[in-house]
This record gives C-alpha cells, sequence and structure tokens, in this order.
C-alpha cells in the first residue's frame, strides 16, 4: 500500500515538472524562419561641450608718434627701409618753406604743397600717408618743386614721372634706377640735402652737406 502510494506520488512530482519545463522552453520555429530580432538599447547622446570662453580682444597698437623737430624728423627718416607718403609730403613741406613751415601734419604739408603749385601731381593728392613711394613720384614733385622745366619732351608732355627721373638724374639730385623701385629713407633725405643744395648754387650760395644717414655714437674715450 506504502509502494504504491509512492509510485502515485513520484509520477505526479515527475508530471508537474514536465508541464513547467514545457512552459519555461522557448516554442519550436519553423525551418527556414530567422530569430525575432533583439531590442536595441537607444544610444546614449554625446553630452553637449560648453563653448570655450572667447579669447581677450587685443589692444589697439599706439600710434606712432610723429617727430616735433625738423632735426628729430630728418634724423628718425634715414633710418628707414622705405619713405612713405607722409615723409615726403613733410619733406618736401621743409624744404619748399626753408624750414618755416614744419609741416607735422600729412593733411596740412599737402595743403601747403598744393598752395606753393606742387600739387596736385597725379600721386601725392590721392595718395595714403603710410603709401611707399616711388623714384619717379618723387622725381616729379621734385621737379615741380624747384620748377625744372627739363628738355624737349619734358616741356611738350609736361613732368611725367619718367621724364621727371630723367631730368633729376642729369642734374644729379637723384641716382639712376627702375623708375618703379621705391625710395628708402635715406635716400629721400640725401635727394633733399643735393636739392637744396642744388637751389643754393643756383641763386649763388653754399650749404653745408647734409648727412643722409646719421651717423652712429661716437666711442667713448
Amino acid at each position: 500500500m506504502r509502494t504504491a502510494l509512492c509510485l502515485a506520488g513520484a509520477a505526479l512530482l515527475l508530471g508537474t515538472l514536465a508541464v513547467a519545463a514545457a512552459e519555461v522552453a522557448p516554442a519550436p520555429q519553423p525551418a527556414g524562419a530567422q530569430p525575432p530580432a533583439k531590442a536595441k538599447r537607444p544610444a546614449r547622446k554625446p553630452a553637449a561641450k560648453a563653448p570655450a570662453p572667447a579669447p581677450p580682444a587685443a589692444a589697439a597698437p599706439a600710434p606712432a608718434a610723429v617727430p616735433a623737430s625738423d632735426a628729430q624728423f630728418f634724423g628718425e627718416l634715414g633710418y628707414k627701409d622705405c619713405a612713405s607718403a607722409a615723409d615726403v609730403a613733410r619733406s618736401l613741406a621743409i624744404f619748399a618753406s626753408e624750414g618755416k613751415e614744419p609741416g607735422t601734419d600729412f593733411e596740412a604739408a599737402r595743403a601747403y604743397l598744393k598752395g606753393r603749385g606742387v600739387l596736385p601731381d597725379g600721386w601725392l593728392e590721392r595718395a595714403a600717408p603710410g603709401d611707399p613711394v616711388s623714384k619717379s613720384n618723387l622725381a616729379r614733385l621734385i621737379c615741380r618743386t624747384l620748377g625744372i622745366r627739363g628738355g624737349l619732351w619734358m616741356r611738350l608732355l609736361g613732368p611725367l614721372p619718367r621724364l621727371a627721373l630723367r631730368e633729376c638724374v642729369y642734374h644729379e639730385l637723384m641716382a639712376g634706377g627702375a623708375d618703379y623701385a621705391h625710395v628708402s629713407g635715406g635716400e629721400l633725405v640725401g635727394v633733399i640735402d643735393r636739392c637744396d643744395r642744388w637751389r643754393e648754387k643756383e641763386a649763388g650760395r653754399q650749404v653745408p652737406r647734409l648727412d643722409p644717414r646719421p651717423a652712429a655714437s661716437e666711442d667713448k674715450k
């Protein structure tokens, strides 16, 4: 009797386990069927980076100081690699007025040259203060300042830049070279010096020579 009850209980337990295993096991897939796709996890969005702080604004460069005296102006001009329109305007204003008109301001120097009949010349009245000056443009200004009329072609066509350069070379006021070549500060000082000596020679006077480049400081003894 007990044996029969034990067997019946064991059979009941095995049946219960079989039913539970059938519920847990996945249902059989038909032949050729693809397994169900797994659900994808949503991709994480990268955290937004904070904007980098803007660099501090650079301070505007201080404007260069304009030399007050004529001697200081020519002394600093002698060291420049390239003379500018402002340098030419002030140099010619000082030369034309024989030192009476300082011409420290670019517009004031141009106005003075215009009053003397040097301007308009086709370049200086339209140039910016920092524009470089070429040999031909400087020669034309020199001819107009000194009243050099030139030869036949210059008298017929006027003081064209190339003709004016040839005339200045003929009078030994400027060195020869390409008409478009830029004029250095030392060269401009030398040209003004030769123009001053040429004018004084025409008037029968002599002036001391102006050094185009300031001499270095003397060695201490």
